[in-house]
């Protein structure tokens, strides 16, 4: 029978300790068996720290608190060198995880991809729909979009060497980190499942501030845009303009976005 590899679960949280009990528990519940969990506390002034120390009693948690909110990425990025698994999978303290995320995430991995993602049901309220992802994600995909989402499984080693998440982004942390592992270590694959369940929410802090988003999302694409062909380079513009709540009509949709995108857009344009 063969060791399973160490998975080390890194949840940076700040100001969330209801939610984070939800999350944690869904950890806990996890059918594989060989994890470690890591949560990195970004100077929390709720029950946090009072909800760690209690479930640490019962569960193998490592848990660093910091004084001064440093924000998601460096708190990720503590996180991943505290960590000692073999492999890292990351959570939000807002989200939380179906039983099985972490088995099958696992059986879907192969030397040739740089981590694996699944499907995710994103929740606004009460409405709520299923988040089905390309079963192989290439880094020519990622220079249109974040076809990935928030979270995956990837090696440590991986993100160790492409320099973890940036820290100078005030968002979009994850996508720029999937560009750059996509880059270097090939493309991303899906489990086919609905394996986690985000939250979409807005009314709530987060360790990314939301005026930040806009910056970050630019900032992300001053960064790679060398790697653009001009196809990728008119879609980020135009995904830009709706991100900063701008109107788009028609005929900049389909002067904007690539063919095999049209469904994705035309569908967005007329019912969200």
């Amino acid at each position: 029978m063969s060791v399973q590899p160490l998975i080390s679960v890194i949840i940076p949280t700040r100001n969330r300790a209801d939610l984070l009990e939800r999350a944690l528990n869904s950890v806990f519940e996890q059918t594989y068996e060989n994890l470690e969990i890591v949560v990195v506390d970004d100077a929390s002034e709720d029950d946090t720290p009072v909800l760690i120390d209690k479930l640490a009693r019962k569960y193998p948690i490592k848990d660093v608190r910091s004084n001064t909110a440093a924000g998601a990425a460096a708190s990720r990025n503590l996180a991943v060198q505290i960590a000692s698994g073999e492999f890292i999978a990351g959570l939000d303290d807002d989200d939380y995880w179906r039983p099985k995320r972490i088995e099958l995430l696992l059986k879907e991995w192969t030397e040739s991809c740089s981590a694996v993602c699944s499907y995710d049901r994103m929740v606004m309220g009460e409405k709520e729909f299923v988040w089905k992802k390309p079963d192989i994600i290439t880094a020519d995909d990622l220079l249109y979009y974040n076809q990935v989402g928030n979270q995956v499984l990837t090696r440590r080693k991986y993100i160790l060497d492409v320099g973890g998440y940036d820290e100078a982004l005030p968002s979009a942390q994850d996508y720029d980190l999937w560009i750059r592992l996509s880059q270097k270590y090939g493309p991303v694959k899906t489990a086919p499942h609905v394996l986690q369940v985000i939250n979409m929410d807005d009314d709530r802090e987060r360790i990314t501030e939301s005026e930040d988003q806009i910056t970050g999302y630019y900032k992300c694409f001053e960064k790679h845009k060398h790697l653009m062909s001009d196809s990728h380079i008119k879609y980020q513009k135009y995904r830009l303009k709706m991100v900063e709540g701008e109107s788009v009509g028609w005929i900049e949709l389909f002067r904007s976005v690539p063919r095999k995108l049209y469904i994705k857009e035309i569908t967005r344009k007329l019912f969200m």
